[in-house]
């Protein structure tokens, strides 16, 4: 097999390959060799650091700049609280069902002072933390808010330039190295002879999160079809066409058309649908939200770490769901994004970090699903929820004797044929 061929194959089998490799034939390696890796990694992880207050300022602050008018302002915001819950509420499930002894009973723990035999890296190189994650996201969140209110023209092209910038790093220079940004941190714990005992304790920690997300979503669309089982089925059936193209390209941007297709069919032709989809496809992601916390803890407790409180995981979710609106739709891009949350609030190492970043790709696939059909479920909800705003703001506008009888009469004619929804 040659070289190039590799770098063809898919990144999740990349990944694979070299855990596995690292598994066989990782104590083969020449020490200064395992150091150099090591090094390598640690680099890579530095100059990611680096850049990541820029990526994520710039995908905040184009999100937001998107923004045109009072009232759309009014329509986003509401948009982006309801993201909001949703994601914590997917985060506390994961905290919820991580607290639970499972977790404990399913994972060997590594107590990493039992091993003596430490590899170092053959040289450190740092880069200065010039702004922190947080603050490039409260400057972009307001600034981009701020800025909505004027359409400048030159601010819209410098937006879309720090998005395409941000956009070409972590997707053409960052990800083709991600193997070998996993490969030096697979090969220190397979020196300090901790690999192994990783892989056997998450194969029972990915069949509960899987079960997890699997169980939620089966409840959110049993309430969208208000326990009505045809009605729950019909859902999922219209859902499972977009679900399946996110399995296979692993992007929920490219599901996206399909997604939209299946959420009109769902919402019976709903207009809500073409503004809400495309806006949250890339920052609603139930399946990110449950898994990625998930796994932080599983690999916390696998590594000796306490449980945390509720208070620091509180503090950790809470970063977790605001940095979630600067991910980029691309695999891997989501956890690239978290490993400065998760290192801040819950003190990852950096073999930690590259374990949660290899598991997160490699179960990209399934992971994308979940957030797809999350999407779904999130839409037919949400435009329950606006119909009957509008139900209720009509009536009661009615009722003042301020809108034209004519408007009130076509929009009863409208609700009773469900023009708007089912």
């Amino acid at each position: 097999m040659t070289i190039n061929k590799f770098l063809k194959w898919n990144l999740s089998v990349k990944l694979l390959v070299i855990l596995i490799s690292t598994l066989l034939f990782g104590h083969w390696l020449p020490q200064n060799l395992q150091s150099i890796l090591y090094a390598i990694s640690l680099t890579l992880k530095e100059i990611l650091l680096f850049v990541l207050p820029v990526i994520i300022f710039s995908y905040l602050f184009s999100s937001l700049l998107t923004l045109q008018s009072k009232k759309a302002i009014v329509f986003m915001l509401f948009l982006f609280g309801a993201v909001c819950i949703s994601n914590y509420i997917s985060t506390l499930i994961a905290y919820g069902v991580g607290s639970i002894e499972l977790i404990q009973l399913s994972s060997i723990i590594i107590n990493n002072t039992e091993y003596t035999d430490q590899l170092v890296p053959l040289w450190n190189f740092e880069l200065p933390k010039w702004i922190s994650n947080n603050q490039a996201l409260c400057f972009g969140f307001s600034l981009g808010l701020l800025l909505s209110f004027f359409q400048i023209s030159w601010i819209h092209k410098f937006s879309d330039y720090a998005k395409i910038i941000s956009s070409l790093f972590i997707e053409k220079y960052f990800i083709p190295v991600l193997p070998l940004f996993s490969l030096g941190f697979f090969v220190k714990m397979q020196h300090e002879g901790i690999l192994n005992k990783i892989i056997q304790s998450f194969l029972p920690i990915m069949v509960i999160v899987m079960l997890t997300c699997l169980l939620y979503l089966a409840i959110l669309y049993a309430l969208a079809a208000k326990f009505d089982f045809k009605q729950w089925l019909k859902y999922i059936k219209n859902a499972l066409p977009a679900a399946l193209t996110g399995f296979s390209t692993m992007s929920s941007l490219a599901a996206m058309p399909i997604t939209l297709k299946a959420a009109e069919k769902n919402t019976q032709g709903s207009n809500f649908v073409r503004v809400i989809i495309p806006t949250t496809v890339n920052i609603h992601m139930i399946g990110d939200s449950i898994i990625i916390p998930f796994l932080t803890l599983s690999i916390l407790v696998t590594f000796g770490y306490k449980f945390p409180w509720f208070e620091t995981y509180n503090y950790f979710a809470v970063s977790f769901l605001l940095t979630k609106f600067s991910a980029a739709g691309i695999p891997g891009g989501t956890i690239l994004v978290m490993l400065p949350v998760i290192e801040a609030h819950l003190n990852f190492s950096g073999e930690m970090s590259a374990l949660i970043t290899t598991l997160c790709i490699l179960f990209d696939p399934v992971v994308t699903m979940m957030n797809v059909l999350g999407n779904n479920v999130f839409v037919i909800i949400l435009c329950k929820i606006f119909m009957k705003i509008k139900f209720l703001v009509v009536k009661n506008v009615a009722n003042s004797k301020i809108i034209d009888v004519t408007q009130l009469l076509w929009f009863k004619k409208m609700w009773r044929k469900k023009r708007f929804i089912q």
